[in-house]
């Protein structure tokens, strides 16, 4: 879930957020360990909005009505029994008080319901095939809760899609009966990439001005002021990694950061900062800036 490309957008996301020259250095030592912890707070708090689904369907289940493939399947049910005691959360909703978000996708479900229904199966393969349709058709596409969760914490919103695809892909690996099959994480089994995120920042923090420098007469077209705030940040960061990480290649992090680019910024963006990289590896390389060491690497 927190792999390098996400935190690579974290680093961007809080260079693009604050004026660098602004921020107390001090303080941010720690900085992308603690934007990386309120991603695992919207795991768990994805996971309490899947056991509250359950919950409510078998709530408003009677004689006369029954959404048999939420409130009976056993891989909603499922996340009931996790246990979540081995992370220390540092925001948590109770979702028990905003059913509203559930509500919003009730008809949703009973329509889904119906649907199964109508194939007339009941083996574990549909219930599973059900649950990860609603889950990225109804929940993962919410506009309501999405916009929820984006008041909730601003950084949820890039959190968001990377939540959804760690629960589908491992929903798909469990053993129903045994939940320790659904592997709960913390921090520490994303320490080295958080370790990667704070010094890629740390990096950045400390030398902002030599960076900005590199960019000086490299984009002959643009003046840092008509460069868009999110490129700008862009390049930042991927000369930060092409200059301070020597076991990174340069072709690994200039595919990473046209990816960035063309997800969070517009569509011609990937094209821009692709030919702005481009040519800063060709020089950097030349003045003996870039040196890359390890396997496949020259040194």
């Amino acid at each position: 879930m927190l792999n390098r490309r996400h935190i690579r957008t974290k680093v961007i996301q809080s260079i693009y957020s604050n004026s660098v020259e602004l921020l107390d250095h001090s303080t941010l030592k720690t900085y992308i360990t603690k934007s990386s912890t309120t991603t695992l707070d919207l795991l768990y708090c994805m996971i309490d909005f899947i056991k509250e689904i359950n919950i409510h369907f078998n709530n408003i289940e009677s004689k006369k009505f029954s959404c048999s493939f939420v409130s009976q399947n056993p891989y909603f049910f499922f996340f009931n029994k996790l246990n979540q005691k081995s992370f220390k959360r540092k925001h948590i909703i109770n979702w028990d008080l905003h059913l509203n978000y559930i509500m919003d996708l009730q008809s949703d479900f009973i329509e889904l319901n119906k649907k199964y229904l109508e194939l007339n199966k009941d083996d574990d393969e549909s219930k599973l095939s059900f649950f990860i349709e609603s889950y990225s058709g109804i929940i993962a596409e919410s506009n309501m809760l999405y916009e929820f969760l984006e008041d909730q914490n601003i950084n949820w919103v890039n959190d968001f899609p990377y939540v959804n695809s760690f629960i589908l892909k491992n929903i798909e690996k469990i053993d129903i009966q045994n939940t320790n099959s659904f592997h709960l994480p913390s921090l520490f089994d994303y320490q080295d990439e958080v370790e990667f995120g704070q010094d890629l920042f740390n990096n950045i923090l400390t030398n902002n001005e030599e960076l900005k420098n590199h960019l000086i007469g490299r984009t002959p077209n643009w003046d840092s002021e008509r460069i868009a705030k999110i490129d700008y940040a862009i390049l930042l960061t991927s000369i930060a990694e092409l200059l301070y990480f020597p076991s990174i290649p340069p072709k690994v992090t200039i595919n990473e950061y046209i990816e960035i680019a063309k997800e969070f910024s517009s569509p011609s963006s990937g094209k821009f900062i692709n030919g702005v990289i481009d040519k800063l590896i060709k020089d950097l390389t030349e003045k003996g800036l870039i040196v890359k060491t390890g396997r496949g690497l020259i040194s």
